[in-house]
């Protein structure tokens, strides 16, 4: 008989540490990617190098999406709750935009823009993703290390610098499998970038350390003062669209700490 996915002992928890404001209480459960953004549907889970590598490996079955038991009811309903259209507006906005390009309407060097509120996005995004973690965090109480610490403070409205501690890529992504990561390491070329990350069509979300970040070369790196997302639309680096899983050369090499990532698919 094969083994079930270490997603399954994430889904099997109901009070601890909240990873963003640290409170201990009951943990409430949390989409990601959020409800507003995606169709809930029944998806297949595992984590990211099962679901690359390990194909006998059988995936926990999540009836109603990707769901996350990580956060307290607060910081579900009212933190992130409060911001979620900002994110599902954007979303919506852009795939609308999206059927229109596949229809040859034409955009200026193949760049779809998207109105939005830079700030509040982010807030939304970072904290889905923050959600988006091993319940060991729940167990211990929340990460505060340079690298989450400055994030979590940022979400709940208590750090307006968050540009001077990190750097925010994204990117058009075109498949239907939803990844989740923290705690992951790219190494290139003797530089080694710490990074998180959330994607789900049709973005991709990256986080990492202020000038430190490895990146696809078609991402946008988004600011604070920013009006709009820009995608680019390129069809040249779908190897890349999965950073930081993707085709390793040379001395590149991707670290993974597994029970902090997770891959979904619908089921067929």
């Amino acid at each position: 008989m094969s083994k079930i996915s270490e997603r399954l002992k994430n889904a099997r928890i109901d009070k601890g540490y909240c990873v963003i404001c640290g409170e201990y209480g009951f943990l409430s459960k949390d989409h990601v990617p959020p409800r507003c953004a995606t169709t809930i549907q029944p998806m297949f889970q595992k984590t990211v190098s099962e679901h690359y590598y390990a194909e006998e490996v059988r995936p926990v079955n999540a009836r109603w999406g990707a769901i996350f038991k990580t956060i307290c009811k607060n910081c579900n309903n009212v933190v992130l709750g409060s911001l979620d259209n900002e994110i599902g507006k954007p979303i919506e906005n852009f795939i609308l935009q999206i059927k229109q390009y596949l229809e040859g309407k034409h955009y200026y060097g193949n760049i779809i823009p998207v109105p939005f509120n830079a700030l509040l996005f982010l807030r939304a995004m970072v904290g889905h993703l923050l959600a988006a973690t091993s319940v060991e965090v729940c167990k211990k109480g929340a990460i505060s290390s340079d690298y989450y610490l400055p994030l979590r403070e940022f979400v709940l409205g208590k750090n307006s610098d968050i540009g001077l501690t990190h750097d925010f890529y994204y990117w058009f992504y075109p498949n239907k499998t939803q990844i989740t990561a923290q705690l992951t390491t790219f190494y290139n070329e003797g530089h080694a970038c710490l990074c998180c990350c959330m994607h789900f069509f049709p973005i991709a979300f990256l986080i990492t350390f202020k000038g430190e970040g490895t990146y696809p070369v078609h991402s946008s790196k988004l600011e604070l003062e920013d009006k709009n997302l820009y995608f680019n639309m390129t069809q040249r680096n779908l190897d890349y669209v999965s950073f930081p899983f993707v085709p390793l050369r040379g001395n590149q090499m991707t670290l993974i700490t597994s029970d902090f990532t997770s891959a979904s698919y619908p089921q067929k």
